[in-house]
């Protein structure tokens, strides 16, 4: 498999073919790949941005199938040939009850973990395009373009600190293969960006150009997109606005209750199992997660984390599976989730609002649910 095309200061450049800008009107949706959606919420079908259902995707165990990863997409699904090939709003459906926001409304499905091949980058930049521990990774930024259509931008495209993509222990690679297997369109066929510890939108897909610069990615994704503006930023005024945030980077401490679910009926009289995931950024550990049963009044610590580190690193980037039993729940009942990581970060009680609807992670509510003994039925 070759390697997309490099460029740096240094080294001379082989650009790949260049992207236009294609209206969003444009855009051809014809070739995309046959999809069994059955066990998805589907957002949106044109790009198709789907999410799996969260008692599935807890059920599934710590590595997720390929089949029940979440999908995001800015476009249509590229059907690239291999031989002419040179890649946050995780629950912003809480933000959106508050107030308008822009983007898909996601709910807390669109996280997966899986186990990912290929280089690490850190290797190709260095063997390949002359890149080694200098100044130039502390003040330089490395850039992806996807091969791929948006109307927002010519390609989709991102960027990271090169010291992310220099760091012994950032673990970022240029992916083929998932779960053992080579990647399937819908998830970047035939390569990608990974960045652990990252909001997914710096892992780009069906990676086409990796550049090294001294300046963030130009992309709109970069630019306009993905950020936590301030409070007074809306519709109204973001256009001026968005230069007074910086484009997100790590994740932040994150916590959710995957079952039951929101006015769910529990056919049984026995005690409860509720579980869900937690995860942080940076490579950070989970090490407490609390559940309420009263609505956050009083909090008891969860009965099992399961949460791995990374071979070689050490690092945390997959996320911690918690399982904690009741005794009884009933329509009173308010399951109240949060998380604390290793660095001491925790979750604030309400969302944060931000026009963009992004990095929300306030404490994690379920209500409403019904448990039926069979006897009553």
């Amino acid at each position: 498999m070759g390697l997309p095309a490099l460029n740096n200061a240094n080294n001379e450049h082989t650009s790949p073919p260049e992207h236009l800008r294609v209206d969003e009107q444009q855009l051809c949706y014809s070739k995309e790949p046959l999809r069994d959606l059955s066990h998805f919420l589907v957002h949106v079908e044109h790009p198709l941005n789907a999410e799996p259902l969260l008692p599935l995707l807890v059920n599934a165990g710590t590595i997720t199938p390929s089949d029940l990863f979440f999908k995001r997409n800015h476009g249509p699904i590229p059907n690239i040939q291999l031989e002419e090939h040179r890649c946050a709003g995780n629950r912003r459906d809480g933000l959106a009850q508050l107030k308008e926001v822009k983007g898909v409304i996601w709910g807390a499905g669109t996280i997966s973990t899986a186990v990912w091949g290929g280089p690490r980058l850190r290797d190709v930049l260095r063997d390949i395009a002359g890149i080694h521990d200098n100044d130039l990774v502390h003040n330089y930024h490395v850039a992806f373009e996807a091969d791929d259509h948006v109307h927002e931008d010519a390609c989709y495209g991102s960027s990271i600190p090169l010291r992310k993509a220099m760091d012994p222990l950032g673990d970022v690679i240029l992916a083929y293969e998932m779960n053992g297997e080579p990647l399937s369109r819908d998830h970047g066929f035939p390569l990608r960006v990974i960045v652990p510890g990252f909001i997914g939108a710096r892992s780009v897909k069906y990676l086409q150009k990796i550049i090294v610069q001294s300046q963030e990615s130009n992309s709109y994704f970069q630019q306009k997109d993905y950020k936590i503006l301030p409070p007074w930023v809306d519709s109204h005024n973001v256009d001026k606005s968005w230069g007074c945030a910086g484009a997100l980077g790590e994740m932040n401490v994150q916590c959710v209750i995957c079952t039951p679910t929101e006015k769910e009926t529990i056919l049984s009289s026995r005690p409860v199992v509720v579980k869900g995931y937690a995860i942080s950024g940076g490579g950070r550990s989970i090490y407490r997660v609390e559940l309420s049963v009263d609505g956050g009044r009083t909090w008891e610590p969860v009965d099992k984390i399961e949460q791995a580190p990374q071979k070689g690193s050490g690092m945390y980037w997959a996320w911690a599976l918690w399982e904690k039993t009741v005794s009884t729940v009933n329509t009173t009942t308010e399951l109240v989730a949060r998380a604390y990581d290793s660095s001491g970060n925790i979750q604030p009680e309400t969302p944060i609002w931000n026009y963009r609807g992004v990095m929300n992670n306030a404490w994690f509510r379920v209500k409403n649910v019904t448990q039926m003994p069979h006897h009553n039925l």
